[in-house]
Parts: C-alpha cells; structure tokens; sequence
C-alpha cells in the first residue's frame, strides 16, 4: 500500500510539474523569459545563487540561449528535495544537451539547469532596460561593413556598438570588458548565422548611454567579437532588442540616423513630417518578428534584422527555386558566433508589402534553427535598409515603410 501511495504522489506532482516545466523551455526557445516569476518557488535558487538575483540570471541565460527544436523528458526522480525532471534538448544540428528542473512540495521550480553551465556569481543587480520618457531621439548611425553603427558610452567611455535587432540582448566584447564582478557565467550565449557565440563573463557597468537613452547599473554578458572587428573599427559590442524594444525604431541609412519614438507619439510624428507611410503587419516570432515577403514568385516567412548585412535564405534555396537567383558565387559570412563560413552569394528580388527590391545581396546558408524553432524561412536586413527607409514597432507588430 505505502509503494502505492507514493506511486500515486509522484503522478499527480508530475502532471501538474511537466507543463510548467515546458513553459520555461519554451519561453527558452523563443528567447522570452517574461513571464516565468510565477514558475519559480520563492527560494529558487542557481547553484549557489538566491533570490532574487538567482531569477534574473535565469531570465538573462533564458534570452541568450542556442536555439533548440524540440525537448523530451527522458526521466524524473523523486526524493525528499522534490522531483526532478530531466530533459533532452535536441538543436539544430541534431545534437542534444540535457536540462534539468527541481520542482518543491508546491509544484514550484526550486532548480533549474538549462546549460549545464557553470554559475558562480555573487555580486549581481537588477538587469536594467531603457524606457521611452521621451518623444523623439535623434541618433548619429554610421556604417561599416554594410552594417549599422551608433555610439554609446559606458561609463563614460566612447564605444562603437552594432544596433542589431536580431540579437535578443545587450552583449558586450570581452576583448575590451572582461568580467569584473566576483564570479563569472560561462555558456552558450545565443546563435548567430555562422555558429554558437560563447558567454565568458559578466561586465558591470554603472550606465550606458545613447544619445540620453541609458541604462542605469547593471550587468551586461561578455563574448569574445573579435571576429566582428573586420569592418574596420573597434566594436565594443553589440546593442540588441531589449535596449530599445519599448521604443518604434526607425532606420534612415540615407541620412545616417536612427530616430527612436515614443509609440504612442510615431503616427503623429511621421505625419508632422510629412511622410506618406505604407503599414505591413507582421507575427512575433520569439524576439523577431517577421513577414510574407515574396522571394521572385516564391511566398516566404522572413524575419527583420538589422544585423544581416545580406539578406540571408536556406543553402538549399537556389536549387529549389534556381529562376529566383541570379549570379550564384562562393563567398563568405562572418558574424557572432564562430567566425566565418562558406557559403553560396546571389542576387534575389524581394517584395514586401506589395514594394519590390531588386537586385539585393543574398546569402545561403544553414538556417534550420530559424526555420525548425520559429518556422522563418530568412532574414531580411541591410539590403532593403539601404534602399528604403523603414520603422520597425514592436508594440504594434509592424514595419512601416516610409517615402
């Protein structure tokens, strides 16, 4: 009967744990760690980490984590600690990690190990992020490699940082900012188009400023960009989505700036300049958000980052759709991740909200862990940004192309 009954415990905890746990893989998959507070026991712990940094850490590891395709529960285990669930992550490239969550008497994460990294981290404040108090923004944008450029500073240090929407966070070059606080994170710190970038540490800073948007102190992950620093200048990291995600964001490459607007301000503002504005809605997909474009005649689900200076489809796709390519070359992508890669080059005709671009630059190359965990088939970039000026919301889900 005692074997029964605890049978019968471990049951019940478990139909009521699994889908909790499989939230927080999910919010994992898609780089959205909002919302997992309520998941998590009011002592739940990292390694050797407490509440409450011991969560944030866990949101920051949640929004830069490789890309997966799927997860299976491969076993659980119960003892007077809680139960255990222990997951098989399967990635794009078919190889797999393991995670494991502790969950209490509650049904509460008391644990949770989604890298198998190694944490040890003491000093810890509050991840910071920038909030629109203002109406309009005005930022000097240069480019360098095809690729977007502002000045921040940290500290009060000048630095060049990429503004680069495909990248979910704020990562800093650990060439220029080691890891200076008691501790150190080390794991995957997101996919890039050439490979799995590589977290060495967290930098503390006191601000970091953009044109008067700042955040104030926090802590910011480090990754050897080096690679990166072959457009020509310093790059001392890279400003992501969640720096200005609470602001629409509009791209003016012919002018060479990036205005940042209040979203409850934009419609009143394009209108006072006199812009004629065309709207295409777009579906969020983890911290992208991507649209129905049409590469030649073929329909395609393609992501907006302003961090691919070509745009970017499936190394299969000239094969697939040979008439929609033209001048097939051998080149190269270098980008955050491991470096550099080999890839096929070509010239594509894009259309976007009925506009049509010719003659863009595209690259094919690996993008199943776009098209296996967020069902996007590419990215579009730079190639449409030096031909049309563009505002992207976030809020309202949607790119408005602007005359």
């Amino acid at each position: 009967m005692l074997t029964l009954v605890v049978v019968t415990a471990q049951a019940q905890d478990l139909s009521t744990c699994q889908p909790k746990a499989e939230r927080i893989l999910t919010a994992a998959q898609s780089h959205t760690p909002d919302g997992i507070d309520s998941l998590l026991a009011p002592d739940f712990r990292f390694t050797d980490i407490k509440q409450p940094t011991a969560a944030k850490v866990l949101k920051q590891i949640i929004a830069q984590m490789p890309d997966m395709t799927g997860w299976e529960l491969a076993g659980t285990e119960q003892d007077s600690t809680g139960l255990m669930l222990r997951y098989i992550i399967t990635k794009p490239d078919s190889t797999t990690s393991e995670a494991t969550l502790l969950f209490n008497a509650d049904n509460l994460v008391l644990e949770a190990d989604l890298l198998n990294a190694d944490v040890s981290l003491r000093k810890a404040t509050p991840t910071a992020k920038a909030q629109p108090e203002v109406n309009m923004v005005r930022i000097p944008m240069h480019r360098y490699g095809g690729l977007p450029v502002v000045g921040v500073t940290i500290d009060g240090q000048p630095c060049n940082m990429f503004l680069d929407t495909g990248a979910p966070g704020v990562i800093l070059n650990s060439k220029y900012f080691d890891h200076n606080i008691d501790g150190q994170v080390m794991g995957s710190g997101g996919h890039g188009v050439v490979g799995t970038g590589s977290v060495s540490g967290l930098h503390h800073v006191t601000s970091l400023d953009m044109s008067g948007i700042a955040l104030g102190e926090t802590d910011i992950m480090t990754s050897d960009l080096s690679n990166l620093e072959t457009v020509g200048i310093a790059v001392h990291g890279i400003l992501g989505q969640s720096f200005y995600k609470d602001f629409d964001v509009l791209f003016d490459f012919k002018r060479g700036e990036i205005v940042l607007l209040n979203p409850d301000m934009t419609c009143q503002w394009l209108q006072d300049e006199g812009y004629r504005c065309q709207t295409v809605r777009g579906v969020k997909k983890g911290h992208l958000l991507a649209f129905e474009c049409k590469v030649g005649g073929t329909s395609a689900m393609l992501a907006f980052d302003s961090g691919a200076q070509t745009n970017l489809l499936a190394t299969d796709w000239p094969q697939q759709h040979p008439s929609s390519v033209k001048g097939i070359r051998e080149d190269h992508l270098i980008g955050y991740g491991d470096g550099r890669a080999s890839v096929a080059r070509g010239k594509t005709t894009l259309t976007l909200g009925g506009r049509t671009f010719k003659k863009l630059q595209t690259a094919f190359s690996d993008v199943s862990h776009l098209k296996e965990s967020k069902g996007i088939a590419g990215l579009f970039g730079c190639e449409v940004l030096g031909k049309q000026k563009l505002l992207i919301s976030y809020k309202r889900q949607e790119l408005i192309l602007i005359d």
